[in-house]
């Protein structure tokens, strides 16, 4: 994870006020790390399918990265969305020292963070 660059993405949390997202994009390892205070793009819980599933506000700050190149290949302006984040995955930090892993199409909350190897350990210190 030595190719590590961060970055920040604003928008909208759950009560419509504008906050700011840190990002941690690791390239080789076509990974998205998020530190979400604010619950900007967290994932949410669907009550309905008991289980979590990416936000709208996921979607929205995924898109932009897609468009901008980043984590894609150079046929990567071809993938649709899904398929961009099929192929990269995504961890989010957020309260509560709660830390939740996309992958593959499917949401897991990481319990025991010593079998997980990727995650980012500024973030895990932060929350």
């Amino acid at each position: 994870m030595e190719q590590i660059y961060q970055m920040e993405y604003r928008g909208l949390n759950l009560f419509d006020e504008i906050s700011t997202v840190e990002l941690a994009i690791d390239e080789e390892g076509q990974t998205i790390h998020i530190f979400d205070v604010g619950q900007v793009v967290s994932p949410i819980f669907n009550f309905d399918v008991s289980a979590y599933e990416l936000s709208d506000g996921f979607y929205k700050m995924a898109d932009i990265l897609r468009h901008k190149g980043i984590l894609t290949n150079q046929t990567g302006n071809e993938r649709t969305l899904s398929e961009w984040l099929i192929t990269n995955t995504a961890y989010f930090y957020i309260p509560q020292k709660r830390i939740k892993k996309y992958a593959q199409g499917s949401i897991i909350e990481i319990v025991d963070r010593t079998k997980e190897q990727s995650l980012f350990d500024v973030y895990v210190q932060r929350i």
